[in-house]
């Protein structure tokens, strides 16, 4: 159910979930979305102000979000002049007519050629499809790269590679069936933090979790990789 609330003359919409909890609980979403989780015997007031009484950690985080958001720079209308990132660097989108639809980059020049330029589905297609293409060969190569200094220790080829788009996850190891996948919004961030995803991705063949056994393991591949790791969180 979604209700909004009003803070410091802002209307806050927010997502509310009846569950089966002790406490009211808040979350933020990494797309600035706003979660609460209630018992079904607290009042809709109740969970207002409890809202309300959070303004200052919300207003705070919801700007934290909206920074993120800005400096990833993703597209969202593909129209001529926007501004995105591509590996990390500002570019932008040049829409032209033309009889087949393709992409040129030349940066910081995104050309992107299609039939029907006022068609917002051919442009988003025409963009992502290339996209796409690029951050996968690019991160095939990196597995092609890293993964003899992961052999070295035992780890067995990955069975499959998968990418696809994901909302909260820059990446995915499932030892138990010897797959990876990988976020294709990774295009948009520096290639050194694509290198960290992959590297902490194999990892995860050797230790599961994420304890220190397991970044050492990152850390014998790539010794920086706490310098990546926050330049990645930036996004």
């Amino acid at each position: 159910m979604l209700r909004t609330a009003v803070i410091n003359g802002n209307v806050i919409e927010y997502e509310l979930t009846r569950k089966r909890v002790r406490n009211l609980n808040l979350r933020i979403r990494h797309d600035g979305t706003i979660a609460v989780s209630a018992p079904s015997r607290v009042p809709l007031e109740e969970i207002d102000r409890f809202i309300r009484e959070r303004s200052d950690f919300l207003i705070k985080a919801l700007s934290r979000v909206d920074q993120r958001i800005k400096r990833a720079a993703r597209p969202s209308s593909y129209e001529d002049g926007e501004e995105v990132n591509v590996f990390g660097e500002r570019c932008t989108i040049y829409v032209i007519p033309s009889s087949k639809n393709k992409v040129d980059f030349l940066y910081p020049n995104i050309y992107l050629y299609v039939k029907d330029p006022s068609s917002f589905k051919v442009r988003q297609n025409t963009y992502e499809k290339w996209k796409r293409s690029l951050i996968k060969s690019d991160i095939l190569e990196m597995c092609d790269y890293y993964y003899p200094l992961f052999e070295a220790r035992g780890v067995r080829r990955p069975k499959d590679i998968k990418f696809r788009a994901m909302t909260s996850k820059w990446g995915c190891c499932r030892p138990g069936e010897g797959t990876l996948t990988f976020n294709y919004n990774l295009f948009e961030v520096p290639k050194e933090c694509t290198a960290y995803v992959v590297v902490h991705e194999f990892a995860h063949f050797l230790e599961a979790n994420h304890s220190q056994r397991f970044y050492k393991e990152v850390e014998r591949v790539m010794p920086d990789y706490k310098m990546r790791r926050k330049l990645l969180n930036d996004y």
